[in-house]
């Protein structure tokens, strides 16, 4: 049985102080204890019995804990210190670590209490043990004897002091010099390669080798040497020092068990992060999901207005984690990059995409901008590539109250297997001021700390993006003027992948547009540039212009010529939908098509003038498409009018072939099992829910079930070993689709799932366009095997 724990405990409140000491006995921590709360009583504590921990109350009318971490500091003890509260914030929480608080607990949840008392008791062991292992190598060390001795190139020993020759164990120094040196060596080629390393730098220092004694044992010495010159330059003799290092050789080993204990410290930390990660995001599932399920509900605008604020807030808190998760990740050294092939176009698309809600909200104009000739895809990192530029254009629509946001990408060096891609953020917003450049990239700072109300964030997602970028083979940088906005560019060094031809590119598809003309008619001066050099990268001249009434005019001068016009038009110009009427109605210019470009999701009056309607923000995939259907023949008909190019799987009502699938939701967490029934019976599935993975095996091996959507996570068997049984078991004869929803879902993550037999994965929180997306490419299959 361990002696008990002798914990000082710095709390004005005798309650307080015995709900933590019971709460420590009852997590099965035996402990004696006292309580002080005054600057006075701790330190005559401190002088008076040796202490185990500390915990303090944060808040005490006279004396904080931080307080009391500075007077023991002050007092030169490293204990570990746990700092108590009713209510630590964030800013709070950041003060106390960087003071040097081990941890911190809410008052409100000491279950905390007892496991971060025992691995801070622990982490201080495996400190302590680091120190006395490290004076035990110096004290080895320092009484080692150290041989001096001088020897000629020929290996003839001319002087030898007498530790040198206790050292190989001979009686004398005139018995040692009948003896060649080189045969003293136990590895004689180890003794030419010392000579070549002076011969090239005149010295060399702790050559470890092998010396073998009189005796015929052997001992391990560090040898440093020099070369002495004669007057024509050749070597006359070496001067040479010898220390036994053989005990120290011996330390290493018990260096190296310290060192497995130091990384049991961090793996327990690892651990502890992981479960803080899995502790947060379980109350966001539900904030999130019912947000959301509120938000497809009726409400009146207000109840919907307040939901919307629920939603948005709980997906800042989800970003706050995970920032402050990769960082501690970064920090330990424990991210690994992936390598695998990815369209360095996709992602981008698929990323300024979902950007563009925040963007419309703020009515800002967000671009992409991609070199559309680069055929070569690409292999590294995506999730961490994608992670930089979130980061980056999050802060940019953030600093951004009017203006432009644009993303451009292109090549900067290219090899027979590699190329440096360059990525550039530019914004018209706040701009950074000359102060702060220098803190910029330093983590928990922000460019301007009165910033921080108004706008929010941890100061973590620079720190990130730069650590990320250098991993990756690249660096960080910017250029910014206040008030003028900032570019952010960074720099990755990635392989090259399986070769990627995009239809943009087929000599038969971009013959298509040959001798058409196209109008751009833009309210972006940076919108109609980029658009014109796609088009221009197609083969279609073109022209941009600001205003409708300069497209009527140029498309009336240019009637005569037969030349196929199309008008590609902003829906936000004032007279957009006007302007497309009239090129419709006009007797020279019924053969005009019209493109109208317009916020994705908003609603599109139905007409006849508008012959096929862009999401925007333009992305040269989505421009292109919408250019090939109007020359192509797949909708001779003409009835393309008011759609988008591509839809929400949420666009449109309950389909009838959902409800023919069954779903089975596999999770020990009610909540997630509420949230999850809720969005299954949303979007129109059949849903039954079981809470472990025993159940959910018997359901699924029965037939009861058509997708499994599988938590990782679970404790007694989680949902990689449950889907490896449910393969077990189908063998050959049917194929359960199996989606596995996890906490983090990188590349690894889902190569993980793949492995384990899963054909998908989701990350929680999971939101309702989401699920869809990754259910509805299933169901038609599993529809048609019913």
């Amino acid at each position: 049985m361990s002696a008990p724990r002798h914990i000082l405990i710095v709390e004005d409140s005798a309650d307080d102080a015995e709900l933590a000491a019971r709460a420590l006995r009852r997590g099965g921590c035996e402990l004696t204890y006292e309580r002080v709360e005054t600057p006075e009583a701790m330190r005559a504590a401190l002088a008076r019995t040796k202490w185990d921990l500390v915990i303090a109350d944060y808040s005490m009318p006279h004396f904080n804990g931080l307080a009391a971490l500075q007077l023991l500091q002050e007092q030169g003890l490293d204990l570990p210190f746990i700092l108590v509260s009713g209510a630590v914030g964030e800013d709070v929480a950041v003060q106390a670590m960087k003071a040097g608080a081990h941890d911190y607990v809410l008052k409100n949840n000491l279950s905390r209490l007892p496991p971060a008392v025992e691995r801070e008791l622990r982490e201080s062991e495996v400190r302590r043990e680091g120190r006395r292992a490290e004076s035990r190598y110096r004290n080895l060390f320092a009484s080692v004897p150290v041989g001096v001795f001088i020897t000629t190139p020929e290996g003839r020993i001319l002087e030898a002091n007498p530790t040198f020759v206790e050292m190989l164990g001979f009686e004398d120094a005139q018995s040692l010099k009948q003896v060649n040196i080189g045969d003293l060596w136990a590895h004689p080629e180890e003794r030419a390669r010392l000579t070549a390393l002076i011969a090239s730098g005149g010295i060399e220092q702790n050559f470890e080798m092998e010396f073998r004694r009189r005796d015929d044992s052997v001992i391990w010495c560090a040898e440093s040497a020099r070369a002495i010159y004669d007057a024509p330059g050749k070597v006359d003799y070496y001067e040479e020092v010898a220390v036994n290092v053989t005990a120290r050789k011996r330390v290493e080993e018990e260096v190296s068990r310290a060192r497995s204990l130091a990384l049991d410290s961090v793996r327990l930390r690892s651990d502890f992060m992981r479960n803080m990660s899995h502790e947060i995001r379980t109350p966001l599932v539900g904030i999130v999901g019912m947000s959301e399920l509120m938000m497809a509900s009726e409400m009146t605008a207000e109840q919907r207005e307040c939901a919307a604020v629920v939603g948005g807030c709980a997906d800042s808190l989800l970003n706050i984690v995970n920032d402050i998760l990769d960082f501690s990740k970064l920090a330990a050294g424990t991210v690994v990059l992936q390598h695998f092939n990815f369209d360095h176009l996709e992602l981008l698309e698929t990323l300024v995409n979902s950007f563009a809600g925040a963007a419309h909200a703020k009515r800002i104009e967000l671009a992409l901008y991609v070199d559309v000739k680069m055929p070569t895809g690409l292999r590294g990192d995506p999730t961490r590539l994608r992670q930089i530029l979130k980061n980056l254009m999050s802060n940019a629509i953030k600093f951004t109250s009017a203006g432009e946001v644009l993303v451009r990408a292109f090549r900067m060096e290219d090899s027979a297997d590699q190329v440096l891609m360059r990525f550039e953020v530019t914004d018209t917003g706040i701009g950074i001021p000359p102060q702060a450049k220098g803190l910029l990239f330093q983590p928990f700072v922000q460019a301007d700390g009165s910033m921080t109300r108004p706008y929010g964030g941890t100061g973590l997602g620079l720190a990130i993006a730069a650590q990320l970028a250098e991993q990756m083979g690249g660096e960080v940088g910017f250029e910014s003027e206040p008030g003028k906005g900032a570019t952010f560019h960074f720099t990755v060094r990635l392989e090259k992948g399986a070769e990627i031809v995009r239809p943009w590119m087929t000599a038969s598809a971009i013959s298509m547009f040959k001798g058409t003309r196209a109008l751009i008619i833009y309210d972006s001066p940076l919108g109609r540039q980029i658009i014109s050099e796609c088009l221009w990268s197609w083969g279609i001249s073109n022209m941009p212009l600001g205003s409708g009434a300069e497209a009527l005019d140029s498309l009336l001068a240019h009637a005569s010529t037969g030349t196929q016009a199309i008008a590609l038009v902003d829906e936000r110009l004032p007279e957009a939908l006007k302007l497309a009427r009239t090129i419709k109605t006009h007797p020279s210019l019924k053969g005009t098509k019209v493109i109208m470009l317009g916020a994705e999701g908003t609603e599109k009056n139905s007409t006849a003038a508008v012959d096929v309607w862009i999401a925007k923000p333009i992305r040269p995939s989505h421009l292109f498409n919408g250019l090939f259907e109007l020359f192509s023949d797949a909708h001779h008909d003409g009835a393309k009018a008011s759609r988008l190019a591509t839809l929400s799987p949420l666009a449109h009502a309950k389909h009838e072939w959902r409800k023919g699938v069954r779903v089975l939701h596999i999770h020990e967490h009610i909540l997630n099992q509420t949230i999850m029934a809720k969005q299954l019976s949303v979007l129109g599935y059949t849903e039954e829910v079981v809470e472990d993975a025993r159940r959910g095996l018997e359901v699924a091996s029965g037939g009861g079930c058509d997708i499994v959507l599988m938590d990782c996570e679970m404790p007694a068997m989680d949902g990689y070993q449950a889907t490896g049984e449910i393969r077990r078991r189908e063998g050959n004869t049917r194929h359960v689709v199996v989606i596995g929803l996890t906490t983090s879902a990188t590349e690894h993550d889902r190569g993980r799932c793949l492995e384990a037999g899963m054909d998908g994965c989701l990350n929680k929180p999971i939101k309702l366009n989401a699920l869809a997306k990754a259910l509805d490419p299933w169901a038609p299959r599993v529809s048609a095997l019913a």
